[in-house]
């Protein structure tokens, strides 16, 4: 087969290719950020077919509109190349992602007395994004940071695809180009704080990462009764290979998925020492919370899927944002269903606040969010359920990470992702995980994380009698759409 580009985002393309579209132009060194190993449904290598289109398959049809499929829009990862096509490319770039440093738990070191040279990196390595911290041991002053994003990415978005790549040969190269990424952090702090002493490193990353920088297998993580290897804290050596080498200290988790990062944030936020009844909540592709005080704390993990992550050009904050504002203006009703044309093409929304900007919001996305904000709020009522409490009792509520950090609560509330009777106790804390790693390393960090594993119990929500009926209570918009009824006008918010 040979291919050549006859314009800026042109390529023509003759058969036969053993392969998809997309590994065809893989091959010519065209290659979108995978967002889902090919399973059709991350909306990436999307394309223009301009001769040959091929029938759209089922999983286009849901993330297109019909007028985008009549004009040959389809994604490379679904079609085989078997006749002579042109098609121009129209990669979906990522979402932009800020990365949150920041902590509302102050990481305030040892108070030690004598020389400040000593310091501690920590490590946040998640799903999306990898960020760092060297602080001084003496007082956990910021000395600096280092932040980008996670290199596995090209591997599939979420944890069930990169243990899935892992499984299809690719876990070395998932160990490599995190081995590789961590160790060009570490140098660039350690170059910054190059007139101080060989550092602890210290990392607090899910269960899935920290399995596959470890080099050990993922695939029980990835199936029923979802097992890993290990939960214990680990020593890895990274670099080398005319490198300087590093040790680190990988923290321990609590199960299969509520990681080393929760562990981290319950660390932070001293959960396991206060006697009131806090929640913590870490909202992403699985949302993780935990709840509970010195006594007893429950932890669970459930599966919000891509709504938090949000897509190309917007953040998960942008659609909790616009589906609320949908909402009021009565264009999504109380089943979630977007009003006529919208259904069908979708709508092109002016944000409040942010004139000029428009994000295109299709069916599918509000039913991603629909499931997201389901599953969330249907954890949390589960959690106290079994902690025997009411939603009354609950002191405080902490939104840890990226997406908590910009979301907006009573957006939150109103469109059902928190219960609204906790959204005034709410607050944004930013990155628990550097927070807590840095705490680990204190004099009896390690204790006190000994202590939050022994009090902390995993709950299976799936397992949980009850659970799939309030999951399945929360997924309407019921108690808005009766609120706007009569449905303002749309003013400076129009879709079209």
């Amino acid at each position: 087969m040979t291919g050549k580009r006859t314009g800026l985002s042109e390529i023509c393309l003759e058969a036969p290719f053993p392969g998809t579209l997309l590994e065809a132009l893989r091959e010519r060194g065209i290659r979108p950020e995978d967002g889902c190993m090919g399973a059709g449904y991350c909306g990436r290598c999307r394309v223009r077919y301009l001769e040959g289109a091929p029938l759209p398959e089922a999983a286009e049809r849901r993330i297109f509109s019909p007028g985008e499929l009549r004009s040959g829009v389809r994604l490379a990862c679904l079609h085989r190349v078997n006749a002579p096509c042109r098609v121009e490319i129209e990669f979906v770039q990522a979402p932009c992602t800020r990365i949150v440093t920041e902590s509302g738990f102050q990481a305030a070191g040892e108070q030690v007395s004598g020389s400040d040279a000593a310091y501690r990196i920590a490590v946040d390595l998640g799903t999306t994004t990898i960020a760092m911290q060297a602080r001084t041991v003496s007082n956990g002053r910021v000395l600096a940071e280092w932040k980008r994003m996670n290199p596995q990415r090209r591997y599939g978005s979420d944890v069930i695809s990169r243990i899935r790549a892992a499984g299809a040969g690719k876990a070395e190269a998932l160990k490599t180009c995190a081995d590789e990424a961590l160790a060009e952090g570490i140098r660039s702090l350690t170059g910054i704080c190059k007139a101080r002493m060989r550092p602890e490193i210290l990392l607090a990353g899910n269960t899935v990462m920290e399995h596959l920088l470890a080099g050990l297998p993922a695939d029980g993580l990835g199936r029923y009764p979802f097992s890993p290897v290990t939960l214990q804290e680990q020593r890895v050596r990274i670099g080398g290979q005319g490198t300087a080498q590093y040790d680190l200290t990988l923290l321990p988790g609590i199960s299969a998925f509520v990681g080393a990062d929760v562990l981290a944030g319950i660390l932070a936020a001293g959960m396991h020492r206060k006697k009131e009844i806090c929640l913590l909540i870490d909202l992403g592709t699985n949302g993780e919370m935990v709840l509970g005080n010195c006594d007893r704390l429950l932890c669970t993990a459930t599966a919000a899927g891509p709504a938090f992550e949000g897509r190309a050009g917007t953040e998960g904050t942008d659609m909790i944002a616009v589906t609320g504002e949908l909402l009021e203006a009565g264009l999504v009703d109380g089943t979630g269903l977007l009003a006529e044309p919208w259904f069908s093409e979708g709508a092109d929304w002016e944000p409040k606040g942010q004139p000029g900007r428009r994000i295109h919001i299709t069916q599918e996305d509000i039913r991603a969010v629909q499931m997201a904000k389901a599953a969330v709020f249907a954890g949390i009522q589960m959690l106290v359920r079994r902690y025997g409490i009411d939603m009354e009792d609950i002191a405080r509520v902490w939104l840890a990470g990226g997406f908590g950090y910009f979301l907006d609560v009573a957006r939150a509330a109103q469109i059902g992702l928190l219960p609204p009777s906790l959204a005034g106790r709410t607050e944004a804390v930013g990155n628990t995980a550097l927070a807590g790693a840095f705490l680990y390393g204190e004099s009896g960090g390690r204790e006190e994380a000994a202590r939050i594993r022994e009090i902390c119990e995993p709950i299976d929500l799936a397992a949980q009698e009850g659970f799939s009926e309030m999951y399945l209570s929360h997924l309407n918009f019921a108690e808005q759409a009766e609120e706007n009824a009569e449905g303002p006008a749309v003013s400076g918010h129009d879709a079209e």
